[in-house]
């Protein structure tokens, strides 16, 4: 899959580190974490 748009995004340490960690543990990126979140989301209605 092409990736087209980026995004930037601020966090807190706090979560931040929440992130690195949860990515660390399954030894993916933490982009990686956040598009498999996406891809969980329910599909909006138009």
């Amino acid at each position: 899959m092409s990736k087209e748009k980026r995004l930037q995004i601020r966090l807190s340490e706090a979560d931040y580190n929440k992130l690195e960690a949860y990515a660390n543990q399954k030894d993916i990126s933490m982009a990686q974490v956040l598009r498999d979140y996406i891809k969980r989301l329910p599909k909006v209605q138009d």
